[in-house]
């Protein structure tokens, strides 16, 4: 059974986009079936996209991997997912797709091409150099053609997913510490005491709020009378420029309840607060958010993983990322509230199987 697309490709609007359609008929039983070829941002990008199409160049025999990830699948994207993700994905196509397998056609394209591609993506050459990728950032690209060909099943360019049928490169043993046990987070924070952004990491280890959201704290979503916090946005980097968002999910968006101990130490950091703003004066900046620059900005996420590390290296303590203030009050949290459930809301996890 096979559907014969004869059609010249349709361009209509649907939902503020374009999207780029061609029609055909199933040879066995004559019913008429429609293929999306793609939507796009503007119409000048569908008219573009369905000339291709007409020269034979994408959604026909001769469609290659890189034609579908660059003439559809990408620009199918773009205003779908969060820059950084898009970003990500850009960076998988262009820097280690379409070198290695771009020319194979999407029709020719096999788990055993797949296979090969994965070999060639973490193998370490023969002289003794270092791997193209290593099995993380392999397992991640093979994601991301994965999620790529997915749809194009569903366009039906290709009847199935062939990396569906490859398995990808088992992980790395993790070798380093994923958080502290609780004694070695008090020594960290006895270290760092009289240090400027102590409530930041205080309130890191105590709540597990993420880097970009402790970050992205407004004074407006803390209530000290009621000892709580309103984790509402987040600080991120989008191409090497920190820009504050909404949450992802509704899950992430929580109120999180602090002790007596943290309210006391945000009290104390919000009269450090004020003070600095006072002897900055005009050179102050009122953005609003709980933990800033000594000028009143907002914090670069790398700089405060780089402030970390050199407090960690102060306090004597196992070398973690910012991530792992996070694993070191869920796995502490876990063990004094006994409840996966509670851990779960407290975190801002989605499912409960990410706290497990």
């Amino acid at each position: 059974m096979a559907t014969v697309f004869s059609s010249e490709p349709e361009i209509q609007k649907q939902r503020g986009k374009w999207a780029v359609r061609v029609s055909g008929y199933d040879s066995a039983s004559g019913r008429r079936r429609v293929r999306q070829l793609g939507t796009f941002e503007t119409k000048k990008a569908a008219i573009a996209h369905s000339r291709l199409f007409v020269e034979g160049r994408v959604g026909g025999a001769d469609e290659t991997v890189g034609d579908f990830l660059t003439e559809a699948w990408l620009p199918s994207k773009e205003g779908r997912v969060e820059a950084s993700t898009l970003e990500q994905y850009r960076w998988a196509v262009n820097g280690h797709i379409i070198p290695l397998i771009g020319s194979v056609r999407l029709r020719d394209f096999s788990p055993e091409v797949a296979d090969r591609w994965v070999r060639d993506l973490c193998a370490v050459p023969e002289d003794g150099g270092k791997a193209r990728l290593g099995a993380t950032s392999t397992r991640t690209v093979r994601k991301v053609l994965s999620m790529a060909l997915e749809e194009a099943v569903e366009r039906g360019r290709i009847p199935r997913n062939p990396v569906l049928r490859t398995r990808p490169p088992k992980p790395v043993r993790q070798t380093s510490k994923l958080g502290w046990t609780l004694v070695e987070a008090k020594t960290f924070l006895a270290a760092i005491a009289d240090h400027r952004l102590y409530a930041a990491f205080q309130l890191c280890l105590v709540t597990g709020m993420r880097r970009g959201e402790v970050l992205a704290l407004r004074w407006e979503d803390v209530d000290l009378d009621l000892r709580e916090v309103h984790i509402v946005q987040q600080l991120t980097v989008e191409r090497g420029v920190p820009v504050i968002k909404q949450l992802k999910t509704e899950s992430s968006d929580r109120v999180v309840a602090i002790g007596s101990t943290t309210a006391e130490v945000l009290a104390r950091h919000r009269e450090l607060q004020r003070s600095e703003a006072e002897y900055a004066d005009e050179a102050w900046e009122d953005t609003g958010l709980v933990f800033t620059t000594a000028l009143g900005n907002w914090i670069d996420p790398n700089n405060f993983r780089r402030l970390m590390n050199d407090l960690i290296v102060k306090a004597g303590v196992p070398r973690i990322t910012p991530k792992g203030l996070r694993h070191t009050a869920q796995s502490v949290g876990r063990v004094v509230v006994g409840d996966d459930k509670v851990m779960q809301e407290r975190l801002g996890h989605s499912d409960v199987e990410i706290t497990l």
